[in-house]
């Protein structure tokens, strides 16, 4: 049986165009600032007007035009977010993008999996494409944190957030422009869930509103706990796996980029840029560093952001993504 060809046929993104100075940012924060200076951000994206299913919509619609597939030919929908959507809680992002896309054929999935959701949602839907016929799958990621009580500079350790929304076609059947899906791997370390967990559950009140989104209180905890080295050991670990998977030679000199997880510097360069070929240079930290961390949008913002490069056919990329519960996902490209 012959396996079927998967490409990333086409990208979309919503960046919205104010930025937040994250040098004047800090000098609100008594006793913060230094920490936050020391992410390396010198810029986030805010978005104070449109929620996270309106970014979506757009940009899984420049996506859609950029691959040429219509609506109707779409599989698969898939809607990853860490935050917030703005409107009721059994409300379904998937089925009101499915909505105004006007795509009722697709199977609609809404996925809340930490940062790590857009590129698990993109391995999952490699595997369904691969077991059918041929079709299509679109993967959007969208965030917005300016109108909640989470607060993007603050509420994590060596993190600023970003306001985007990032969308990829994937296309299974004949080769077609865009980026070949050459190789996928996924490693789960689930003894890290409890980085993100409270000692105990406890009951929905307004004015506990804030301790939810104190994501470092729960780090705090966990570290303290189980040592902390614990998270970096099994990134570090889990990086390497993931290398040694889709490069098996080590250096790939048709390797031109590595696009990270939008990071602060400092994590960035003890966790992930040691473990790959090209370190920061081959990285996206320029770009990155001016947009934010963009919950789980990095990795396809990212190869949006690359379409104003000049690539060869043959030329590289490689994807990698990481995210609470804790999963890592790498996935080499390659250009038609």
């Amino acid at each position: 049986m012959t396996t079927p060809v998967l490409t990333i046929s086409g990208t979309g993104s919503y960046l919205p165009e104010t930025r937040l100075d994250v040098t004047d940012a800090a000098e609100r924060y008594e006793g913060e600032a230094d920490r936050i200076l020391s992410t390396g951000y010198r810029t986030v994206c805010a978005e104070d007007t449109l929620y996270p299913a309106d970014m979506a919509l757009i940009a899984a619609q420049r996506s859609l035009s950029a691959a040429g597939v219509k609506p109707e030919d779409l599989q698969l929908l898939l809607v990853t977010a860490i935050h917030r959507h703005g409107h009721k809680r059994l409300w379904s992002p998937a089925s009101w993008l499915q909505s105004r896309l006007g795509c009722p054929q697709a199977l609609p999935l809404t996925i809340n999996q930490g940062c790590n959701a857009q590129m698990l949602a993109l391995d999952v839907a490699s595997r369904f494409l691969a077991g059918g016929s041929g079709g299509s799958a679109l993967v959007v990621a969208a965030d917005q944190f300016a109108s909640s009580g989470f607060d993007r500079f603050i509420a994590d350790y060596g993190i600023v957030y970003g306001d985007a929304a990032a969308a990829a076609v994937l296309t299974s059947g004949l080769s077609r422009p865009g980026w070949r899906v050459l190789r996928t791997r996924t490693v789960s370390d689930p003894g890290l869930e409890g980085l993100h967990r409270d000692n105990a559950p406890g009951p929905e009140y307004p004015e506990l509103l804030d301790a939810e989104h104190d994501v470092r209180s729960a780090k705090r905890r966990f570290l303290s706990e189980n040592g902390t080295d614990r998270l970096q050991r099994s990134t570090r670990a889990a990086v390497n796996e993931i290398g040694r998977a889709l490069l098996p030679d080590g250096d790939d000199p048709r390797l031109r980029r590595v696009v990270y997880p939008n990071l602060g510097l400092r994590l960035l360069e003890e966790n992930y840029f040691p473990e790959f070929p090209g370190g920061e240079a081959k990285s996206l930290w320029d770009f990155g560093r001016t947009v934010g961390h963009l919950g789980s949008g990095d990795q396809i913002a990212g190869l949006d952001h690359l379409a104003g490069e000049e690539f060869a056919a043959g030329d590289r990329v490689l994807l990698l993504g990481a995210g609470a519960g804790f999963t890592w996902t790498g996935m080499l490209l390659e250009h038609d």
